[in-house]
């Protein structure tokens, strides 16, 4: 077997830098549940964790303070922080939770690897039609759709690209708006969407962490909001769907451990979910005047009364 990646310390070293706020530290117990899972209680290994809050620089600064301790593992959440640790080292193992690592050039091939990263990738092309498939099947009428996506995250283009090709299966037409970061969202954005003849608002999932301003913000204008993570729904987004973040986050422990025992990154496929969930807000779609149909709700795998 290889030697360990910790052997000259007393025990491993994690760090964990998140693109994410503060707010979303239930991915961090996620993560500490998976490495229990496989054998490790914190007191076993020390862990640096850190929310940078979608702020790049304040990223790659803390992404070169975890590469100079050294630590042993870096725990890299969401696309743009896997691609600005993946360019910051090329030795120090990178586990990923990450949307669309092939497409986004992270890796070549996620059966092979190579280099220093591995992880879990989430897919977008199902999720992206079914969306907008349910969407529809709640808003018959439904005509125009915005997407609310981000200039700073790299899977942003193929986030759009799968979600217009739905659209366009649909007959729907789709409005981008880009932002630099959630602190760029405001009333006046979804004022506009409204102006505009938007009917619903598509949230890209990296704004995840200010699900509450961007909900609240959109119901203002009677818009119903639609996402990937169960955070959005629970938000008071009308319905989400996409993988369960909760199981990729103690998944990437698997990745940990493997690597703390001296498997090398490159050795272990990337991963892409298998569990998918359907969240639907009825207590937002009767605000907004809204019929689910029994048939949606019947499918659904949790329902916010």
């Amino acid at each position: 077997m290889a030697r360990p990646a910790f052997a000259d310390r007393q025990k491993p070293k994690i760090g964990y830098l998140s693109w994410f706020p503060e707010s979303m530290k239930d991915d961090l117990d996620r993560f500490r549940e998976g490495m229990e899972k496989v054998g490790y209680t914190e007191p076993d290994y020390e862990l640096e964790a850190y929310f940078t809050g979608g702020n790049p620089q304040s990223t790659r600064d803390i992404a070169r303070k975890l590469i100079e301790e050294p630590v042993d593992v870096i725990v890299a959440v969401a696309t743009p922080a896997v691609h600005i640790v993946k360019a910051a080292t090329q030795t120090i193992p990178i586990v990923m939770f990450s949307a669309n690592a092939l497409a986004t050039g992270l890796v070549p091939s996620l059966s092979y690897p190579g280099g220093n990263l591995t992880g879990v990738s989430l897919l977008l092309t199902d999720t992206a039609g079914k969306r907008l498939e349910f969407l529809r099947q709640i808003e018959p009428g439904l005509h125009t759709a915005a997407f609310l996506g981000s200039t700073k995250d790299p899977n942003t283009v193929n986030f759009v690209k799968q979600t217009q090709m739905a659209a366009d299966e649909l007959g729907v037409k789709l409005a981008v708006k880009l932002v630099d970061g959630p602190q760029a969202i405001g009333q006046p954005i979804f004022e506009a969407m409204k102006a505009d003849g938007s009917q619903a608002i598509i949230a890209q999932p990296i704004f995840v962490g200010y699900q509450d301003e961007i909900v609240a913000m959109a119901m203002k204008d009677r818009l119903p909001v639609i996402s990937d993570w169960a955070a959005f729904a629970k938000a008071g987004a009308l319905f989400t769907y996409g993988a369960r973040q909760a199981a990729g986050m103690r998944r990437t422990a698997y990745y940990v451990d493997r690597i703390l025992k001296g498997t090398k990154p490159a050795d272990l496929p990337v991963e892409q979910p298998t569990e998918f969930e359907l969240i639907i807000n009825l207590k937002t779609a009767k605000a907004l005047g809204l019929n689910v149909p029994q048939s949606l709700l019947v499918r659904a795998d949790d329902i916010i009364e």
